[in-house]
Formats: C-alpha cells, sequence, structure tokens
C-alpha cells in the first residue's frame, strides 16, 4: 500500500527533519532505526550494570561494620600483618580465641584490642654503626684465630657473648684489638 501524502517530520534520532510518507514514522532511515535500537539495548545495560555497582557498594558498607567477632584472616587484615603472626600471637596467649572446628579461630574484637591497651613493648632503634676504626687497630677473623688459638665458632661465639662489636670492610670482619684482648685477660 502506498501513501500519497508527504508529512514533515523531526527523526528521534539524528534529530534531522525529512519527508515521511505516514504519520506514525519515527526515524529518516534504517540506518538511524537500527542505531537508536543498538542504543537503548545499550542504555539499559549501563543502567543494571550502575545498579549492580550500586548494590555492591552498599554491600560493602555494610560489611565494613567493626564486626564482634574476627576470623585470623580479618584480624590480619585490620592489623595489616600476616596470618602466621597472628596464629604466632594466639599461641603465645597475648590474644584469646576459640577453635570452633579444626580449620576455624575465631577472635573476639574486644581481645585485639586489648592488645593495645596493654603495656607497650619498647622497640629497639638500630643505631647507626659507627665509623669502623682503622685496620691497623685491629685484627680480621684469622688474625685472632691464630694468635689466640681459637676455632672460628669458639671466636665467633666469645665475640658474640661479649657484645664486641664487629666492623665489615670490605670482605673482611674487624675486631678491635683492645676489645679482643681485654675479654681474653678477663677469662684468663
Amino acid at each position: 500500500m502506498s501513501s500519497n501524502i508527504a508529512v514533515k517530520r523531526i527523526c528521534e534520532f539524528c534529530l534531522n527533519t525529512f519527508i515521511a510518507k505516514t504519520t506514525v514514522t519515527r526515524y529518516c532511515s534504517l540506518k538511524c532505526n537500527s542505531r537508536h535500537a543498538k542504543k537503548k539495548v545499550r542504555d539499559l545495560k549501563i543502567k543494571a550494570s550502575d545498579l549492580e555497582v550500586k548494590q555492591t557498594a552498599a554491600l560493602i558498607e555494610v560489611k565494613q561494620e567493626p564486626a564482634e567477632f574476627l576470623t585470623v584472616k580479618e584480624a590480619s587484615k585490620l592489623l595489616n600483618i600476616c596470618t602466621r603472626t597472628i596464629y604466632n600471637i594466639i599461641y603465645s596467649g597475648k590474644i584469646k580465641a576459640v577453635r570452633l572446628s579444626g580449620r576455624k579461630i575465631i577472635i573476639k574484637r574486644t581481645e585485639v584490642d586489648k592488645i593495645f591497651e596493654q603495656s607497650e613493648i619498647p622497640v629497639k632503634i638500630r643505631e647507626k654503626p659507627k665509623k669502623p676504626p682503622h685496620p691497623k687497630y685491629c685484627y680480621t677473623m684469622d688474625e685472632a684465630q691464630e694468635k689466640f688459638n681459637f676455632s672460628e665458632k669458639a671466636l665467633y661465639s666469645l665475640i658474640k657473648r661479649n657484645n664486641i662489636p664487629k666492623y665489615q670492610s670490605g670482605w673482611y670482619t674487624y675486631v678491635l684489638k683492645s676489645d679482643l684482648e681485654r675479654v681474653i685477660n678477663q677469662n684468663r
């Protein structure tokens, strides 16, 4: 059926004016019609995706409320330490925990908070090593072994036991002659 009427219309997709042969024509061409249909489908997918993201974000906000009971993994995330450290703290008795099954341990949130209320453990800060003395005032480990007739293990344990400072320079480890002789003379 053909029509002899000519109606001036505006395309709903490209907004150009065109002459339509019916009063219900919405698009100027088949191309605009298919593009508008694809755009509608794309917009629906984007709306569904946005809705899903909003719902997920709402669930995450609900989950971020402080829980009364924590798993070992949650406690490690909360304290920003590894799970092995949490297990070590539990086994040392600093945190009380309940083993629900062979693989499930639950920690009360108040127990985690109690750690920080306990007396703080002083953290020992390593001092910057002093500038090593000149090698003529020192023995290398080999020289000390030969001079005092010690085995390597005996010399290292003597140095460690008496807190004698060691100095590293290149391949060699040095000990002050005065420190080593003082300790050896005390032990004789």
